[in-house]
């Protein structure tokens, strides 16, 4: 992750591209207050979370890389829209979730079959076991036996079938799970139920990425603006693999999390791999205020608020009308294999209110996106919609990064973030600010809307949206248009935020503030 200012990008010491978390925050795909409004409580809404674009290292899973990968990383933006329905929610809901990367697909299906599981242990419980399954290296060896208990079972429902790894699960009379994942992801549920590495083996894999001694000055870089209190509870997290608030005890968390380990017990993730970049800090910040808890210790507050929200998603899950089908293929192949076997009348009809595509198009680019999914928006709806992202977009077009401009112009952007900042010309200081602060934040104050247009255009946005039947939304109605600004100053050239929401943005979520967000709808 590139930022302004001439800091180079921190390349992971770890495993490369094995994204098995997020490192963008959930984002609710329905917003149902801009959207349906109270017409949503009784509307059947399809939701396709397609996937995101990324370079996994298949192969340190034993698996033959492709040139185009597809993961959406976790279920996070699931767990958020689902809790963003209406608390009294009467409709019909169906959840089309895609991950190429196998093991995120075997995640996914035993994380959801736990939390849709009825007849599990109580809803707090589950959603302990699921937060540490989700981020912690290590569980308890109860926690460990039900995540076992769960990947036998959905091990047990592989029939050999030379191709494919399909299964079925009804948990009650109103909510069914299915999947259609491809024969390699099976082979890796058996290699890592029958692993044989031992918790010892696996710690020491992990501290071997996460604590590498190669790699303090990119970890000092991450924490050094924080505040020192907040620096404290990363390096905590950091040290001991366990998302838990500091003071819990550690003893019982004495068994391996296989599902964040190669089936060679190796640590899948990348060095700089964070939940804390994966949930809003300003909504964990207003958890952490309304259940009364301290601000220093922030991933102790971070596991509050997951576990919150996975508390609110089991609830509702466990009452809704659910229908959820899991794949694991590329994200431009998906669309034919959702109408395969189906009538043309049908397939027709097998369209979505909402489809999500993370920021595959810096992989595939906007157009290819548009042509495979654009026919499959909802067009009896007019609030579905497509919803994309880039991070790197920057790089591909003249003057799309703030490193761009002259120094001129970079240095009246300095001043500007110092006076953003409290830092005035003439004011008498007994130390000047930390370089880091301005100079990594350059990109707030940095204009991205040309250079994107630019982008835009030279990748044929416009001839795909009148080829497939789209037009871009010039005004959002899902999220804001870049990070730092609400949905209202969507057009704003930088950020609105206040100061204190900037230093829960910029030091905790670490963007990179090049970040665009797009919406496209039936035309």
């Amino acid at each position: 992750m590139h930022r302004g200012g001439g800091f180079a990008p921190p390349i992971a010491f770890g495993k490369e591209g094995n994204y098995l978390w997020g490192n963008m925050p959930a984002a609710d795909i329905l917003n149902i207050a801009m959207n349906e409004g109270s017409a949503a409580k009784d509307q059947d809404f399809s939701l396709c979370f397609a996937g995101k674009a990324c370079t996994e290292r298949l192969g340190d899973l034993g698996i033959q890389p492709r040139r185009t990968r597809v993961a959406s990383g976790d279920l996070r933006n699931v767990i958020k829209t689902v809790n963003g329905l209406p608390q009294d929610y009467q409709g019909q809901l169906k959840l089309v979730i895609n991950d190429f990367h196998p093991q995120v697909a075997i995640r996914n299906v035993v994380l959801l079959c736990m939390l849709l599981d009825p007849s599990g242990p109580s809803e707090e419980l589950t959603a302990e076991i699921v937060l540490h399954t989700l981020y912690s290296a290590r569980l308890t060896s109860s926690q460990a036996s039900f995540v076992q208990t769960w990947i036998d079972r959905i091990d047990s429902m592989d029939d050999g079938s030379p191709d494919i790894f399909d299964g079925q699960m009804i948990f009650g009379p109103q909510c069914a799970l299915g999947w259609l994942y491809p024969r390699q992801t099976a082979s890796l549920l058996k290699l890592i139920k029958n692993a044989s590495y031992t918790t010892s083996q696996a710690e020491a894999s992990r501290l071997g990425v996460m604590l590498s001694p190669q790699r303090t000055d990119y970890r000092d870089r991450y924490v050094w603006t924080q505040r020192p209190r907040h620096r404290l509870g990363y390096t905590y997290w950091r040290k001991t693999g366990l998302l838990l608030p500091i003071g819990q005890p550690l003893e019982s968390f004495n068994t391996v999390n296989r599902l964040l380990y190669s089936a060679n017990g190796e640590w899948l993730l990348k060095d700089n791999a964070s939940p804390a970049m994966a949930w809003d800090p300003l909504e964990v910040n207003k958890t952490r205020q309304g259940l009364k808890l301290p601000e220093e210790d922030y991933m102790g507050n971070l596991f509050f608020h997951i576990k919150h929200q996975l508390i609110e998603f089991i609830k509702r899950v466990r009452r809704f009308k659910l229908a959820v089908f899991l794949f694991s293929m590329d994200l431009l192949v998906l669309p034919e294999i959702l109408g395969v076997g189906v009538s043309t009348e049908e397939k027709s009809q097998m369209t979505f209110d909402r489809v999500e595509t993370s920021n595959v198009m810096d992989t595939l680019g906007p157009s290819p996106i548009l042509a495979s999914w654009g026919t499959r928006l909802n067009r009896d709806n007019p609030h579905s919609c497509l919803l994309m992202y880039s991070m790197n977009w920057p790089m591909k077009v003249p003057g799309g990064h703030v490193d761009s401009l002259g120094m001129d112009k970079k240095q009246k952007i300095m001043m500007q973030v110092a006076t953003y900042l409290g830092y005035k010309k003439g004011m008498k200081l007994d130390k000047p600010p930390p370089m880091g602060q301005l100079t990594t934040n350059l990109g707030a104050f940095f204009d991205t809307r040309p250079g994107f247009s630019r982008y835009l255009q030279e990748n044929g946005v416009q001839e795909a949206c009148r080829a497939f039947r789209v037009r871009e939304r010039k005004v959002p109605r899902i999220l804001p248009s870049r990070i730092g600004v609400g949905i209202k100053d969507f057009d704003s050239p930088k950020i609105t935020i206040t100061l204190d929401q900037f230093y829960w943005t910029g030091f905790i979520q670490y963007p990179t503030w090049h970040e665009r967000f797009l919406e496209f709808e039936a035309a």
